[in-house]
């Protein structure tokens, strides 16, 4: 049977597995967001290129038909445009970097507590435990939370967020002496 300390140790590191895969979750919407912002910004600039060479091509060439595909453009760029007015794409892409952002503390300090987890008494770790729990209600209730989409591409991406072996010493030109 485990004790109090294995189990609260179990609590802390699954804590801290959540908190990674939210994480992850945020960057995954931010990342689709802004190519779907993208996207948006380039067909806006096509149909308005479109509608103004459709009426100037009308006008020019004398052939009426162009207006209409000048109208049917403007048409469907002013959509677009009042679609983006009830979505504010910008404003959910930082929203979601700033619970990413947060999280990145918080996942942080998880790990910190996991590694000072044997050398504290099993009340620090409880407090320092309801404090993460604490923060980490308190980004959930100020941030937009994640979607299934995002959260299983999470799940497919978690490696790609850890270092290998020896991964973080080269990235920092650090040799350590392996005793």
């Amino acid at each position: 049977m485990e004790n109090k300390s294995e189990k609260l140790k179990d609590q802390i590191i699954e804590a801290a597995g959540n908190v990674q895969y939210t994480f992850i979750a945020h960057w995954n919407i931010v990342n689709r967001l802004k190519k779907y912002y993208w996207y948006i910004k380039i067909s806006q600039i096509v149909l308005t290129a479109l509608a103004a060479g459709g009426f100037l091509t009308s006008l020019a060439s004398g052939i009426p038909q162009l207006s209409w595909v000048g109208g049917l453009t403007s048409a469907v760029a002013l959509g677009i445009n009042l679609y983006m007015l009830n979505f504010n794409l910008p404003d959910n892409i930082k929203q979601h970097t700033d619970a990413a952002n947060a999280l990145w503390e918080v996942r942080e300090r998880y790990k910190s507590l996991i590694v000072d987890f044997d050398d504290i008494d099993i009340l620090e770790a409880r407090d320092r435990r309801d404090n993460l729990i604490q923060i980490v209600s308190e980004i959930n209730k100020k941030y937009p939370g994640t979607d299934e989409k995002s959260f299983k591409k999470a799940q497919a991406d978690i490696g790609k967020y850890e270092f290998n072996d020896g991964e973080s010493e080269a990235v920092l030109n650090i040799k350590r002496n392996k005793s």
